[in-house]
This record gives structure tokens, C-alpha cells and sequence, in this order.
């Protein structure tokens, strides 16, 4: 049992190291924008920088945020999807390194759940745009700017 237990264990962190090494430019160009993004930008989201307007994932982060603290009321007014998404990245966590499954139906999902998503954000912009955060329009976004000079 232990032994098969550490063989385990072995796999996990050669899956992980494995995809360290193959996502680290991703990680970094991540880090980067949102290190850049957090002290220059409005907003991390580049719909709303450059168009203003929310994109269907919008309050996403700040509704997963706020389940991590125990506020799911204000995670599901901010976006209802956080949930689903948590579940998801925890079941596919769980069957990639812990169970060292190949994730063959992934982009099925995910497809299905970003549709998903699309849909709920017309039924949100048709519903309660523009309203409270996110659904609100940021006015200091590149394309109101360039707008502004010419209108």
C-alpha cells in the first residue's frame, strides 16, 4: 500500500514538473500582464480596456475570490459560472495528478461551458447592462478615448 502510494506520488510530480516545464512561458507572460496590468491598467480584463465593455468573464475572478472567503452571495451576483469553473478545474485537477488520468473530453467541456457562458452574458448585457459592476461600461477604455477625439 505505501509503496504504491509513493509510486503514485512520483507520477504526480513528474505530470507536474512536465507541464511546469512545458506552460512556463504562459506562467510568465500571466504573471507579467497581471503585474503590469494591476498597477497600470483599470481593469485586467482586456475587453473592458480597450472597448469598455465587460466580456462574458467578467466578475469571474472576483466571484471566486469571494467563495474563497465565504461571501456566495456575492459570488453568485457577481458571475454564478465561478462555480462551475471551480468544479471543473477541481475535477480536472483531481484526475490529472492525482489520479493520472488523460484528460481526453477536456476541450468538450470546456467548449460546452464557454458556450455556456456566451449565452449567459447576452441574457446578462440584454438584462442589466449597464448596471453595477461588471456589467457597467468603463469610460476611460482606448476605444471611448479614440472616439471621444473624433465624435
Amino acid at each position: 500500500m505505501r509503496q504504491r502510494f509513493g509510486k503514485r506520488l512520483q507520477g504526480t510530480w513528474k505530470i507536474l514538473k512536465k507541464d511546469i516545464k512545458d506552460l512556463w512561458i504562459a506562467f510568465a507572460i500571466f504573471g507579467v500582464y497581471f503585474l503590469v496590468g494591476r498597477y497600470f491598467l483599470y481593469s485586467l480584463c482586456p475587453s473592458v480596456v480597450i472597448t469598455g465593455l465587460p466580456c462574458p468573464g467578467c466578475g469571474l475572478t472576483r466571484a471566486m475570490l469571494s467563495i474563497f472567503r465565504g461571501d456566495f452571495e456575492a459570488a453568485w451576483h457577481l458571475h454564478p459560472f465561478a462555480y462551475i469553473v471551480l468544479v471543473y478545474a477541481g475535477v480536472f485537477l483531481f484526475r490529472r495528478y492525482i489520479q493520472q488520468k488523460k484528460h481526453t473530453h477536456f476541450l468538450t467541456h470546456l467548449k460546452v461551458i464557454l458556450a455556456a457562458m456566451v449565452l449567459f452574458y447576452i441574457y446578462r448585457m440584454i438584462r442589466y447592462f449597464p448596471g453595477d459592476p461588471p456589467m457597467s461600461y468603463y469610460y476611460g477604455s482606448v476605444v471611448w478615448r479614440i472616439l471621444g477625439r473624433y465624435c
